[in-house]
């Protein structure tokens, strides 16, 4: 007795299959835009960390930042291209802010008629500046006047007797 097999299976996986592989892409291709805003994120609040932390007046910050962030994403990128870092200093803050383009190589997507020039990933990481030598100063006293309430109070007598 011979078993006839129907054509239906070929069917359905030759419909099935190509749904599948795009899935399965869009997902790497989904882990790698998590990746690469992680890479940047990072990279971002490292540079801004590592600028705040210059205390001197004639040290270049900008300079601290950009090597900082450059070699934060120097090789570590999977597929965003043209990067671009944007460092803002004030008095009180560094903030530095990555953009780059996500885009997807044209034979992976096969929906007809989607966009292809990507996605923009934007990032920003914010440090404050501060003075240690000023805060320690700072906690010092705070610490002085919780330890021993009249010992502080007389050190800021007038001189005058009570």
């Amino acid at each position: 007795m011979k078993k006839e097999l129907k054509a239906s299976y070929t069917l359905e996986a030759s419909l099935l299959f190509p749904f599948i592989l795009a899935v399965i892409v869009l997902i790497i291709y989904g882990s790698f835009f998590i990746h690469d805003r992680a890479v940047l994120d990072i990279a971002a609040y490292e540079a801004a960390l590592r600028g705040s932390e210059v205390t001197d007046p004639d040290g270049d910050i900008f300079s601290k930042v950009r090597d900082t962030g450059n070699r934060e994403t120097e090789g570590r990128l999977l597929a965003t291209k043209n990067v671009s870092m944007d460092v803002r200093v004030d008095s009180k803050a560094v903030s530095v802010v990555y953009t780059g383009d996500f885009t997807i190589p044209r034979g992976v997507i096969l929906v007809p008629g989607m966009n292809m020039k990507g996605t923009e990933i934007k990032v920003e990481g914010k440090s404050a500046r501060d003075d240690p030598a000023g805060f320690i100063r700072e906690c010092r006293m705070v610490e002085a006047r919780l330890s021993d309430p009249e010992e502080s109070e007389g050190s800021h007598d007038t001189g005058r007797k009570r």
